[in-house]
């Protein structure tokens, strides 16, 4: 097959990597990056014209593009989205019903809460981990200098959520609806949280006050819409913050990221580090590396702790029910619940180091055999060709 890989905003491009080592025909769509959630008119007539003029057998990038799917659709080409985001909102728009369409959801939850929509060619699948990428690290003693370390945490803090923009304008009965939700929620991961909604009163203030129903440019339900936006976020950041501060109580804590980090207190702040190179190198030389879910993600596994695992590295990670599914907890991967689970394990692996590197070693062995980005391409391949070849 000839595929056209279409560039997504914040996203890699191992798919096409890995595309070519399975021997497929491959071109790169140069001419635009796109965003799911801030489409450009313009960019999509000029895909328009490019795929008038162009013969190709399938698209394929990650997330979904309404726009692009209509352009499939208008084409007869397939369209393999891979979504990696929970909820990823461009799900929600009417494109996604185009025959052409084969969506492959990361996160189980997501994809049941998409099987009431009558989607056709929607599939629960994982994220891989391009082996070809972390395995050829080239750790020098400056890397190891530079990048070695007790606890690291690589990623966003979301201090610049939704949330924190409005709280001041909050009427007291709204501001305690939304207080009560996330001091359930913090460092709690004994259960699944659903995708949280907020009360019609609290929906009614926001659509009175800031004209937020005109923020939904899908079909997803508002008050579901507005929890997520209000909701999600917030918590990540408090999630990660108190995660951060409490370990660095204790132990020495590496944080690499593009945040401002203004609640951030005796954590060792790094820039934010490029996904390609020293990001797996920081991997492999970390004793641990967290893994703090962003909660509207509800079972599934995000990218992050198959990159830490396909780089040799150990994880220590909150609860995720789809964890159970595929590894075994203890021998090839750790996690925690709570802050108390949290402080227990890390102290523990901190001081058992045999332990710890062989739970690395058992969990790069189980991606390596299981979550290749090859082995699951395959799988989405031969959906797509049971239609089409």
């Amino acid at each position: 097959m000839h595929f056209l890989f279409i560039r997504i905003k914040n996203s890699s491009f191992d798919i096409p990597w890995a595309l070519l080592e399975m021997g497929e025909k491959v071109a790169i769509y140069e001419h635009a990056e796109f965003d799911p959630l801030a489409p450009v008119a313009k960019e999509f007539e000029k895909l328009d014209i490019f795929l008038s003029e162009h013969d190709f057998d399938c698209l394929i990038s990650y997330l979904f593009v309404p726009e692009i799917s209509d352009l499939c659709q208008k084409y007869h080409f397939p369209y393999i989205g891979w979504v990696y985001d929970s909820p990823l909102v461009s799900l929600f728009h009417p494109a996604v019903k185009n025959p052409c369409n084969y969506l492959f959801i990361f996160d189980r939850a997501e994809y049941e809460h998409l099987q009431s929509m009558d989607i056709p060619h929607l599939y629960y699948l994982p994220m891989g981990v391009n082996l070809s990428r972390t395995g050829a690290l080239n750790i020098s003693p400056e890397d190891e200098e530079t990048f070695a370390c007790d606890i690291s945490f690589i990623g966003n803090l979301y201090e610049d959520n939704s949330y924190n923009s409005f709280v001041s304008r909050f009427p007291e009965d709204v501001a305690a609806e939304l207080k009560v939700y996330l001091l359930h929620n913090l460092c709690n991961w004994h259960t699944v949280k659903p995708w949280p909604r907020v009360s019609q009163k609290t929906a009614d203030f926001m659509t009175q006050t800031f004209g937020a129903n005109a923020w939904n440019r899908q079909e997803m339900d508002f008050n579901l819409y507005m929890g997520l936006l209000l909701l999600s976020r917030k918590l990540a950041e408090m999630d990660r913050i108190t995660v951060l501060n409490a370990l660095a109580e204790k132990h020495t804590v590496d944080l690499y990221t593009r945040s401002s980090c203004a609640y951030i207190r005796n954590v060792q702040v790094h820039q934010g580090v490029d996904y390609y190179t020293a990001m797996n190198k920081i991997f492999y030389l970390s004793k641990i590396n967290l893994n703090i879910t962003l909660p509207s993600i509800e079972t599934g596994m995000p990218q992050r702790i198959l990159d830490i695992m396909g780089s040799g590295g150990f994880v220590l990670t909150n609860y995720q029910q789809e964890l159970e599914d595929y590894f075994e907890i203890g021998k090839e991967i750790e996690v925690f619940r709570d802050l108390d689970e949290l402080m227990e394990k890390t102290a523990y692996y901190l001081s058992h180091e045999e332990e710890r590197v062989r739970i690395a070693m058992n969990g790069y062995m189980k991606v390596r055999d299981n979550f290749s980005y090859t082995h699951q391409l395959n799988l989405i391949l031969q959906k797509v060709r049971e239609d089409f070849i």
